[in-house]
């Protein structure tokens, strides 16, 4: 590609320079414009070519400009087709959030754009991350789901019937419930609702903790500053020390992170649906973990814990039978 197709592109530069004005209106919500400079113009051909020749795999959604879901030399002819007049550029799918409501009770689901990310130990968590975290690899997601906040005790009880909870609240998250009771609770949701909810893979927990593809670097769920985003040990223990209100807290209290995601560092664990197992070097696409196992991944600190257990990487595991007033979920789709 480097000594045939380029060059050939280049040539096409040299005609589009003399015959067309160097930039072109375009709607941002458009595809196209690769240099973020809110138009689509010349100087997007020129550096998607420099980003394809230097072999970049961080491309942003508006470098697909044919929306074939990669990014390859056919995006330049698009793009210069469209520069021509003698072609279009797709829009932009934003995908929506999701209302779901069971039995008068509703909870938001948040549509998460698939991507390329480093899962594991990653530099921005410094010295923290035990052995259970490395080594850092690198992981494709498909597009998918996540809810917005936990699942909380007034969903469980309008699914299931009962609340379980130490902490009694009704937008609590409900805790005291084991990995396979969580199951149960899928089940039936998906019954009453004729979907296909699930709980997230480890990977896709992550992803989203993260910030997806909006991703800022944090080292927690949208912010370095932990007690912005999270109640955890020490903005639980201490601003609310003898008000009784110690334990869990109602989800969405704290800042959300890039993806519009609550309590992802703390409040409670939340489980995910792998087997726990040993990160492996190799790139993966859309990973489920082991097959078999002893013990279920769970993800995200509690409110009992400190900053080492709030962290994006952080990960454990325990025996799907395991229940504790520090551990709930979150639904995927």
């Amino acid at each position: 590609m480097k000594q045939h197709v380029i060059p050939s592109i280049a040539r096409l530069l040299a005609l589009l320079m003399l015959i067309m004005p160097l930039s072109v209106s375009a709607a941002a919500s458009l595809r196209g414009d690769v240099n973020g400079d809110g138009s689509v113009s010349i100087a997007d051909v020129t550096t998607l070519i420099d980003q394809l020749l230097e072999g970049s795999n961080n491309y942003d959604v508006m470098a697909d400009a044919n929306a074939d879901g990669t990014v390859s030399i056919a995006d330049v002819t698009t793009l210069i087709d469209y520069l021509l007049g003698g072609g279009e550029l797709p829009p932009i799918d934003e995908p929506q959030y999701q209302e779901i409501t069971v039995n008068g009770v509703t909870f938001v689901m948040v549509p998460i754009e698939g991507g390329t990310f480093m899962m594991g130990a990653t530099p921005e968590q410094g010295s923290d991350p035990s052995s259970r975290e490395k080594p850092a690899h690198q992981v494709t997601l498909s597009s998918y789901h996540i809810a917005q906040t936990e699942v909380t005790q007034e969903l469980w009880a309008a699914v299931m019937g009962n609340n379980p909870s130490y902490f009694q609240g009704t937008q609590h998250p409900v805790e005291q419930v084991t990995w396979e009771e969580c199951q149960e609770f899928i089940s039936s949701l998906n019954a009453l609702t004729d979907m296909e909810f699930r709980l997230p893979t480890e990977a896709e927990w992550e992803f989203a903790a993260r910030g997806g593809n909006q991703s800022l670097g944090y080292k927690y769920a949208g912010s370095n500053y932990l007690p912005s985003v999270a109640w955890y040990s020490y903005n639980d223990s201490w601003e609310y020390r003898g008000s009784g209100a110690h334990g869990t807290h109602d989800v969405a209290t704290r800042s959300s992170n890039e993806l519009d995601l609550f309590d992802m560092s703390g409040n409670v664990h939340e489980w995910c649906q792998d087997w726990y197992g040993d990160y492996s070097p190799s790139a993966l696409t859309n990973p489920t973990g082991p097959i078999t196992g002893t013990t279920k991944v769970y993800r995200g600190g509690n409110w009992y814990f400190d900053e080492w257990f709030c962290r994006v990487s952080f990960r454990n595991g325990v025996i799907p039978t395991y229940r504790s007033h520090g551990i709930g979920l979150r639904l995927a789709l």
